[in-house]
């Protein structure tokens, strides 16, 4: 997130990075769980055939199933961002355009958001799954439907992180324009308290809270408000967050060696359900500010790499990753008679990889153009 300044553009060079392997790891884990559910877990990390796991088959089947905490750091990056955009406009204008603020998220989210729920009917009929609740989707409340349903329908089993966003997009301006800037830190940490409160007490209310833990807006909307913490600090003071190689690779092997043991989200306790997350946040978080805000660090991608590219057309990348998933199993695998795991990542990532640049530069690329007429800021995005 290291600003750069260019005709007073906020450009923050290395985000686009992590937001490719963030939205990559999200795909990863979608395959990983689809080729379990199709064709049974991966062989090769059993003892024996239809065996346990090995050991090392237990490490990377739980390291692969948590790289959904992709999308956590999608939330890290969102809040961070947005929110000192927003501070900045504020500042340099004492004042901050709301109605732009909506016109230029509705520009990045809404056309190739709305464009899948067009499609969405044909989708349905065309893999033969059941008609998804598509008002409930269409008014971004798709993650209190899947809670209330208790299933992931299709093709919008993953559109609950967009709602989320788009819920923080329609109450955050008006909090950042219209609250004393210093009363902004402690409304930061209530909301943090609140969402806290909330995991606590629905783990009492339900014998299994792993939706409402994992879906509700109310319980993660936490992680986009420690995104804004370090916004509004770096937005007070521009600061250079240097850890040292031996405590970063340190981080490193805790998250990694953590996230092969233990599950993510847990909902075992109430403790753990209000507390255990922020555990790997925290670690994120860290990283993410070293990795962004660190002047001395030595980034091995150039900036105007392909990574970079694929970082812009991240959004493309996660929205068309699951829809492709059942695709791929019934209209490639089975129609062509392939049983070939390393076949079927092939193809989902190729695709997951090209669709989306079809897709941002047909389609969304020409939709953002519209953009500047909305910008009170110039940035990278």
């Amino acid at each position: 997130m290291k600003e750069g300044v260019k005709n007073d553009k906020i450009y923050f060079a290395h985000l686009d990075v992590v937001r490719f392997l963030s939205a990559f790891m999200v795909s990863i884990a979608h395959a990983y769980e689809a080729w379990n559910g199709w064709y049974g877990e991966i062989e090769f990390l059993r003892e024996k055939p239809g065996g346990d796991f090995t050991f090392f088959g237990n490490l990377l089947d739980r390291f692969i199933k948590n790289f959904g905490i992709g999308v956590e750091v999608f939330f890290l990056i969102s809040g961070f961002l947005i929110t000192y955009l927003l501070l900045e406009e504020r500042k340099r204008y004492n004042k901050i355009h709301i109605g732009k603020f909506m016109i230029r998220r509705s520009l990045r989210i809404w056309p190739l958001y709305f464009l899948l729920i067009a499609i969405a009917p044909f989708l349905v009929e065309w893999v033969g799954k059941p008609h998804p609740n598509y008002i409930y989707h269409a008014f971004f409340l798709g993650n209190f439907d899947i809670i209330s349903i208790k299933t992931w329908p299709y093709p919008f089993a993953h559109f609950w992180s967009i709602c989320i966003e788009e819920h923080f997009y329609l109450i955050w301006p008006f909090i950042i324009a219209f609250l004393p800037k210093k009363k902004l830190l402690p409304v930061f940490i209530s909301i943090i308290s609140l969402s806290i409160i909330y995991r606590i007490y629905q783990s009492y209310q339900y014998k299994d809270p792993g939706l409402v833990l994992y879906l509700h807006t109310f319980s993660k909307i936490d992680t986009l408000i420690i995104g804004a913490i370090g916004a509004y600090f770096y937005s007070e003071k521009k600061f250079n967050f240097n850890l040292t190689k031996s405590l970063r690779i340190l981080i490193y092997a805790i998250l990694i060696v953590s996230l092969c043991i233990e599950p993510v989200v847990s909902v075992y306790s109430p403790f753990l359900a209000g507390f255990k997350k922020y555990f790997y946040t925290g670690l994120i978080a860290i990283l993410l500010m070293d990795y962004n805000l660190n002047s001395n660090f030595k980034h091995i991608i150039p900036k105007k790499s392909f990574v970079h590219y694929l970082g812009k057309i991240s959004y493309g990348i996660y929205m068309y990753g699951n829809i492709l998933l059942i695709i791929v199993v019934k209209k490639i695998m089975w129609r062509f008679h392939i049983t070939n795991m390393w076949a079927f990542f092939g193809i989902v990532f190729f695709l997951n990889l090209v669709i989306p640049i079809i897709s941002y530069e047909i389609f969304e690329k020409q939709i953002l153009k519209l953009n500047k007429f909305f910008r009170v800021i110039k940035t990278d995005r």
